[in-house]
């Protein structure tokens, strides 16, 4: 994907006051009724389900929401092409007895937590992948309620009751492919912040960006497909100084589905 270069922004960069300006809440009201209106509005629980590539991580994932607080990211290992930190000094043959674990992240209100599922055919158990399978799965916590409002956001386009996200128009800004969006800056507890570009002709979410160390995350947001009234986007695409990171490919999306009672907690 070929990015301009006023896209590849810094969330401290100031807009143009020259001409009238919308407001935030005029931009975000008619992008939630681009997307569905009273349907998105209806929309209470929510799961997508798809495939996702992160550098040499190839993985079946599944996300499960119940608004307003409840969140649950699943990961099935499919395939390893390369080195995977923690794992680089194993062998082919203990890589091949790990199976298909499958790393989970739960968020049940307060409550945040993480853990690896083997697989049936595994040949090994959790104790024996040593540390370095525990410091990751410590580091998938760290921002994990950063990371579950910023889907909150690219795929239903709310935040969550104990960590809004107040928004303010930045300015208009030139899409790669032609085309203009409507910039909005977005601020939440501490120091977390987004810049949200919506196009301004079809009034849907186009890309998120946000502080990533150092750098801008650029979060794209794509292929949107109507399910049952709602549109919602088929791919989420994170790129990093121009690359590609990580993509999700969404190939299944439940609106309203019922979860069991202990769906979100640690078990």
């Amino acid at each position: 994907m070929h990015l301009s270069s006023s896209w590849l922004l810094t969330l401290s960069a100031c807009g143009s006051a020259l001409f009238a300006q919308p407001s935030a809440s005029d931009v975000l009201k008619a992008a939630r009724e681009a997307l569905g209106g009273s349907k998105l509005a209806a929309v209470e629980s929510l799961t997508v389900s798809g495939e996702s590539a992160n550098g040499p991580l190839l993985t079946d994932l599944t996300l499960s929401i119940q608004l307003p607080d409840k969140f649950l990211r699943e990961q099935t290992l499919t395939m390893m092409s390369g080195a995977v930190p923690g794992m680089q000094n194993m062998n082919p043959e203990a890589m091949a007895a790990i199976g298909r674990p499958t790393a989970v992240d739960g968020l049940n209100g307060e409550e945040q937590w993480s853990a690896l599922r083997m697989s049936p055919d595994s040949q090994v158990d959790i104790a024996s992948l040593g540390r370095g399978v525990q410091s990751q799965l410590e580091a998938r916590q760290k921002d994990f309620k950063r990371t579950f409002t910023r889907f909150l956001l690219a795929l239903l386009l709310v935040d969550r009751p104990d960590f809004r996200v107040e928004f303010t128009y930045f300015g208009e800004m030139p899409e790669p492919e032609g085309g203009v969006a409507d910039a909005l800056d977005g601020a939440g507890p501490g120091d977390f912040r987004i810049r949200l570009f919506i196009d301004q002709k079809t009034h849907l979410p186009r890309m998120m960006a946000y502080p990533a160390g150092n750098n801008i995350m650029q979060l794209w947001i794509s292929k949107y497909k109507d399910e049952s009234g709602v549109l919602m986007p088929h791919l989420l695409s994170w790129m990093l100084n121009g690359s590609e990171t990580e993509r999700f490919d969404i190939k299944k999306v439940r609106l309203n589905p019922k979860f069991a009672v202990n769906k979100f907690s640690k078990q």
